[in-house]
């Protein structure tokens, strides 16, 4: 059995904004905002939504669909094992 390093995860304020928002008026994508966080915990480079690693940013930025139209955007500290996820709607 493989063992996994668990990573802290930290919901930005612009972040719980938009959680706020799908709460209100999409709660289908308010449980998936929860699935892809949950997700995050163990790999934050594969799993759900998929994953992909955003270019053109000095650290490890990536994005994970939460629908069509919106994504999941986070940042990767390897070293602290933390992960900062700084928005759930929008493209980018």
């Amino acid at each position: 059995m493989k063992h996994f390093m668990t990573y802290k995860i930290n919901i930005l304020k612009n972040a719980e904004a938009d959680l706020n928002w799908f709460r209100k008026n999409n709660k289908v994508n308010y449980l998936k905002c929860f699935n892809l966080t949950k997700d995050l915990l163990n790999n934050p480079r594969e799993g759900l939504g998929k994953p992909e690693r955003l270019r053109y940013f000095s650290q490890e930025v990536y994005s994970r669909r939460v629908n069509l139209k919106d994504r999941m955007i986070y940042t990767i500290y390897e070293d602290i094992k933390e992960v900062d996820i700084s928005s759930f709607k929008g493209h980018y």
